[in-house]
């Protein structure tokens, strides 16, 4: 069941917000003769409440429920390109817990090229895996593969990717994933749109919700769909906040080189924008790290999980703040789903949320961790530690 935006930012462990200690260096302040609405003021207020929360960090404790690990299973994880560092850190994750529960592993690359997806599940089903993980590639992207690998009883497990009975990815009567992460309780969609609310309750919070943003967006990830959904929403119910655009960026986009002048065009179309929003961090280190430097403080920059590269780009104060998530943990817990399909239980709470920080809240040098050390909690469970 798909919750609203609202309910979801209470729901997902009251994880939809942000705020800053930083101010938007550029944005104006915008108000009537009779003074901001009340709307906005609200919103400004929430935003800040929210942001406080965040700050500290959604994380969970991994279900301590005991589920040994299943012995003798060889998995293969289809990566929908390593090039990105946003699909690269989920697999390197999932090919860690793998290993660490015991199980052969291998990992086919994609190449950020959707043609080749099919034929790397073709060759998983060739290869006689007991389960595929699919980083980023929806099912609707490769359905005919995917019932082919079902009907070859291989467990399907996604990771960041949806099912060909979500709306957005297929619409189709029923799906064909064995299982999903469990996101504490909520599907992957409505964790997607609080985690792209809490983006945009930072900005409003940063900017005195007065952001004038332009978004960035790469099609055919339902994942992002669900994140931009979130962020827009929550800015259109700001009264205040406006995205206005929306730049579309291919995966054949990323590979061309030429993301850092789309991202220069798009600031020369809208020179009254205050704010960027990226996708994710690949498109922040690939595009806009290289179309700002030299201009640190000239824009706000809300950026995408927050890798290493991203945090750095804090640091030189080109990037403003980020929404970290641990994708490693991710595909850790990716892996214990697919442990939990092969002893035929619902995968257990995962415990992964996600921390806004900018440079006041993350180390002087170095990546930003979760505070919960879930590979140990994550053997522990499987009975390995």
């Amino acid at each position: 069941m798909r919750w609203a935006v609202a309910a979801a930012v209470g729901a997902a462990v009251a994880v939809a917000a942000c705020s800053s200690s930083k101010g938007s260096t550029s944005a104006a302040t915008t108000t009537s003769a009779a003074g901001p609405s009340t709307t906005t003021v609200n919103a400004l207020a929430a935003a800040e409440a929210a942001t406080a929360k965040a700050e500290q960090g959604t994380y969970t404790n991994v279900d301590p429920t005991p589920r040994p690990a299943v012995k003798g299973k060889h998995i293969i994880i289809i990566s929908s390109g390593q090039a990105n560092i946003s699909n690269l850190e989920p697999v390197m994750g999932a090919e860690e817990a793998a290993k660490a529960i015991g199980w052969q592993v291998e990992v086919y690359d994609a190449k950020l090229n959707p043609a080749n997806d099919s034929p790397l599940i073709r060759q998983a089903i060739a290869a006689h895996a007991d389960g595929i993980i699919l980083d980023a590639i929806d099912c609707d992207q490769a359905q005919q593969a995917l019932e082919e690998a079902k009907a070859a009883n291989i467990a399907i497990v996604p990771i960041y990717a949806f099912d060909c009975d979500d709306t957005e990815a297929g619409d189709e009567p029923t799906g064909l994933f064995s299982a999903n992460i469990n996101y504490n309780g909520v599907d992957l969609d409505t964790f997607t749109e609080a985690y792209g609310a809490a983006q945009a309750q930072y900005i409003i919070a940063a900017s005195h919700n007065t952001a004038k943003i332009i978004a960035t967006q790469t099609p055919g990830f339902t994942v992002l769909y669900y994140t931009l959904k979130g962020f827009t929403d929550a800015i259109q119910a700001s009264g205040g906040s406006k995205v206005l655009d929306t730049l579309q960026i291919s995966q054949a986009d990323l590979l061309s080189g030429q993301l850092p002048s789309m991202i220069e065009s798009e600031l020369l179309r809208f020179p009254q924008a205050t704010w960027i929003k990226s996708a994710y961090t690949y498109i922040t280190t690939l595009g806009i790290g290289p179309a700002l430097q030299g201009k640190a403080g000239s824009i706000d920059v809300m950026g995408g999980e927050g890798f290493e590269p991203e945090l750095d780009l804090i640091r030189s104060g080109i990037v403003t703040a980020v929404n970290a998530v641990s994708s490693e943990w991710t595909g850790w817990a990716a892996v214990d789903t697919m442990n939990s399909v092969f002893r035929h239980e619902p995968p257990a709470a995962s415990g992964i949320g996600w921390q806004i920080a900018d440079k006041a809240h993350i180390p002087a040098t170095g990546p930003l961790n979760p505070t919960v050390d879930f590979k140990a909690e994550y053997m522990k469970a499987w009975g390995l530690a």
